[in-house]
């Protein structure tokens, strides 16, 4: 019979019990009861889980570890947890919390009535390197001088072309960024910027803000994309857990 472990989605300061209901992963045959584990003014927010090694990502996985922490975080700050974490019962709950006491308390403190919001920034064009071209005149220069002549261009030129593209590139995204950032600091306790994942990517950034001000945070969006060109599509979401800011990780400070 395997371990009746618990699948830990996050920390939450409580001095009572709580049951969130069954909402979180499978178990037993259908969503499992989700509860606090509770170790004086702390608690693992945790649901029953038969322990049978790595739980894996798969959508039938994710989506209620994420619903679980969503569904929380509407009453009270969570630290959320890395998917994936199991103990092998309660009692280890209860060790970890007791080990950590100290580094939780303050990682509460810190995130406590704050809320994570993100802000993606795109560049809205067809072709992103014809769009530099157009706008930046030694790249065009280049461009046109080795595509000019009567033979095509040679392996070095394409090479040369592409590093001065990536480079301007790398340094507009900067540039932007630097300014959407100081304009954002009025109105946001921390940030950090996440690697982007496609070429048109100007910028991908998550901002932890007081919970009260997520509509201050908006109507800042609304302002600082009215004074960019058209071509720079502003796009943000939450809020959400602040995923981007928890430091927490009670698994290596298990052992």
């Amino acid at each position: 019979m395997p371990t009746q472990g618990r699948y830990v989605y996050g920390i939450v300061r409580t001095t009572e019990d709580r049951d969130y209901g069954c909402i979180g992963l499978e178990h037993e045959g259908g969503p499992g009861r989700v509860f606090t584990v509770q170790v004086r003014a702390c608690a693992a927010v945790v649901s029953e889980y038969a322990a049978r090694g790595r739980v894996l990502p798969l959508r039938k996985n994710l989506d209620p570890h994420y619903r679980v922490i969503r569904e929380v975080m509407k009453q009270t700050t969570i630290i959320p947890m890395t998917f994936g974490h199991i103990a092998k019962n309660e009692d280890e709950v209860v060790r970890l919390l007791r080990r950590n006491r100290d580094e939780i308390r303050l990682e509460l403190d810190r995130l406590d009535g704050k809320v994570e919001m993100s802000l993606k920034v795109n560049w809205d064009v067809d072709n992103i390197f014809e769009y530099f071209v157009a706008s930046d005149e030694d790249l065009a220069a280049w461009r046109d001088q080795i595509f000019g002549r009567s033979h095509a261009p040679s392996q070095a030129d394409k090479i040369e072309l592409g590093r001065r593209f990536e480079e301007l590139l790398k340094r507009e995204r900067e540039k932007q960024t630097d300014l959407v950032v100081e304009a954002f600091r009025p109105c946001c306790s921390e940030f950090t910027v996440n690697p982007l994942k496609s070429e048109k990517s100007v910028m991908d950034l998550a901002f932890l803000v007081d919970r009260e001000r997520t509509g201050d945070f908006e109507e800042r969006v609304n302002q600082v994309a009215g004074t960019f060109p058209a071509q720079y599509l502003f796009d943000y979401g939450g809020p959400w857990a602040p995923f981007n800011f928890a430091e927490l990780d009670l698994q290596t400070a298990a052992g």
